[in-house]
């Protein structure tokens, strides 16, 4: 259960600071706006995405995000004993990420 705790606070986390990013719709706008030659850098710029590793340690099977230039931006921190555990909560991430809520919280815990 505790397990289950974390790995959705970690979710809300990442979920957090996708939203913080101001979302696709803005950038969709702006794209229909653009010259062809325009979609070039457009087009660059999304595949500035960063990716998940998932490697084996010493205590079992784990993964981090990584944004594009390389530096960890979230993490988990329950060992999986195998790696097609920690893919699946790396799946069970990204959907969290892509329909989830965030929601904000006081530093004592309550909705805000």
């Amino acid at each position: 259960m505790y397990t289950a705790f974390r790995a959705l606070a970690l979710s809300a986390a990442i979920a957090a600071l996708v939203a913080s990013g101001g979302g696709l719709a803005p950038a969709l706008q702006k794209d229909k706006d653009k010259k062809p030659e325009d979609k070039k850098a457009v087009d660059k710029k999304s595949d500035d995405v960063g990716t998940v590793e998932v490697w084996k340690a010493k205590d079992g099977w784990r993964f981090k995000v990584l944004n594009a230039s390389g530096k960890a931006i979230a993490g988990n921190y329950v060992p999986h004993e195998k790696k097609e555990d920690a893919l699946k909560e790396v799946e069970l991430l990204k959907a969290t990420l892509a329909k989830g809520k965030v929601e904000v919280k006081d530093e004592k815990g309550k909705d805000k």
